[in-house]
Parts: C-alpha cells; structure tokens; sequence
C-alpha cells in the first residue's frame, strides 16, 4: 500500500492537463460528496495493491476542475472507500448471476463506474439515476450510453415520486444506493425504501447504514471529508428489526460490519490492527454495516 498520507499528491499531478480542457464542478453540499468516493477510488487504484483497481476513476478526476486536495483521503481511508464499492459490486454480480433478465438500478450513481465494472449480460436493464447537476457533469466525464447495451442515465429527485414511474416493472430489480440513505432525512430514507418496495414485484436493496452514535459523533469530526463538503448524516439505523418493519415483504438477507469485512486484512497493518481492537468495542463493533435486504410479494416477515 502507497504511503501517501493524503490525496494531495495525486490531486497535484493532475496539473499535466490544462484548466481550459477540464469540467467545472460546482456542486456543494451533499451533492459534492460524491467526489469523496471518487477520490477514495482513485486514490487506491494508484496503491501498490489495491483493494479494488477502479480503472476509470483517476481518468475522471483528470476531467475535473476540482480542488481535491481539500479532500482529506489517507491510504487507510481510500482502502475503506474501495472495501465498500468491491462489496456493492461483488452483491449486484452475485444479483444478476442468479437473475440473468433483471434490472439494475443504481441510485445516486454519482460518477461511478460500477456499469463498466461489473458485468451484465444482454437480458440485463440497467438505469443510473442522480440530480441534474450530477448527471450534468456525468455526461461530461463518462458515457451516457453503453453499445449494444440497455442502459439509461436518469436525472431525478430521488425523494420525489415521478421518476419512479419510468421504471419498468417487468424484471427483478436490484437497488444499490452506496453511500446514500445515511444522507437523506429519516422520512425520506425510509419512505424511499417503502416506494421501491411498493413499486417492484421482487428484488434486492442494497445500502450502508451507521449507528446513531457514530453519526453524532460525526457531526463533530471536522478532520473528516464530508464536513468539508458542509454535509452531515441525518439517517441513522441502531437495529435493523426496525428497516424490515417499514414493510411487511421485507426480509434482511445479510450484514456486514465493516470492522469484520472480509477485505480488511488487504488494509495497511496498523489498520489492521485498530481495526480488529474496535471490533472488541460494542458500542463501535455495529457502528457501519453494509446489508442486503430482499423483497418479494409473497415473501413473509422475517430476517430470514
């Protein structure tokens, strides 16, 4: 693993491209964390072994007048950043492998190119979704479409109903919403999920979520790369009893703590380390996890 201490110097080497040929991003707020993981992608792509190997993230940091040596991203942070996406990935092939006609649905797709690496046969939909803005400069910066491909690029307010409408119904569908929910209001969170539920005959929700705690604490950790975008978690999960009961054919298929994942001991030993003493901790050992929730019309209560 590099021993770059932050993302400075690979935010300074991409001086070799001029200003004029880059894109303005003007995003603030919520919206601008989505260069968070992108940098975090990029970042450990750069490393000598990395977690995931994004090959498009550093050539869209390339495209972008953006300040990303504002961003505070540690090799150990960047590891983090790259465990989580490889998890999203490896659930929505594991998705498709069983359900090889199915619809993907990416939300707040940011400029991700989980479409490019993840692969997904003919009989697959896959439609990315995100704000206006986003997808403005996603246009810019990645392809709006795939040859031969059923793919669509969707701007919308994900906490409006409409947009949903333009989704067929046909396949399963799987939902991955990484690093989204914990940003949304608590009703908007859970009435996203309660409408994707509503809306599907069958699928899988795939999101992370924290512990009230950890978001509280948080909120005072200036030192990290969300407060400098002035945005803060709003939505917190404590027990997971809690997601199903937002609707009756909602069952927790698995979680995964990200102190325990598989993948960490790919981390730099010293993390290795805290990592496995914060395990210990109750009160830290459930502060993030990655779930998978699946659906179906008939399916019964339960976390099965």
């Amino acid at each position: 693993m590099s021993t770059t201490t932050d993302s400075a110097p690979l935010a300074d080497g991409l001086g070799m491209r001029q200003l004029a040929e880059r894109v303005n991003v003007t995003l603030t707020g919520v919206t601008e964390t989505l260069l968070i993981p992108l940098l975090g992608r990029a970042v450990d792509s750069t490393t000598q072994s990395p977690v995931l190997g994004d090959p498009y993230a550093k050539g869209v940091m390339e495209k972008l007048d953006y300040d990303f040596g504002k961003l505070p991203m540690p090799p150990t942070h960047a590891a983090a950043v790259a465990l989580r996406t490889r998890f999203y990935d490896r659930w929505t092939a594991a998705f498709l492998a069983q359900h090889p006609q199915a619809t993907v649905l990416h939300l707040a797709c940011g400029l991700d190119s989980r479409n490019q690496r993840v692969e997904w046969g003919p009989d697959v939909r896959w439609i990315d979704v995100d704000l206006p803005e986003v997808v403005a400069i996603r246009r810019q910066v990645l392809p709006a479409s795939l040859n031969g491909r059923d793919y669509r690029l969707l701007s919308a307010d994900i906490t409006d109903d409409a947009w949903l409408e333009e989704v067929p119904t046909d396949w399963p569908v799987v939902v991955v919403m990484e690093g989204l929910l914990s940003y949304l209001e608590p009703e908007h969170a859970t009435g996203l999920l309660k409408r994707l539920v509503e809306r599907f005959r069958r699928g899988e929700l795939h999101f992370d979520c924290m512990k009230a705690a950890i978001m509280a604490a948080s909120a005072k950790d200036q030192k990290m790369a969300v407060s400098k975008t002035g945005s803060v978690f709003k939505w917190a999960v404590d027990d997971l009893k809690e997601v199903e009961k937002i609707h009756p054919h909602l069952r927790l298929l698995e979680v995964i703590r990200y102190l325990e994942a598989p993948g960490v001991e790919e981390f730099p030993y010293l993390s290795r380390i805290g990592y496995y003493m914060m395990s210990w901790i109750p009160s830290l050992r459930d502060s993030v996890r990655f779930v998978r929730f699946g659906f179906s019309e008939d399916a019964e209560r339960g976390s099965g």
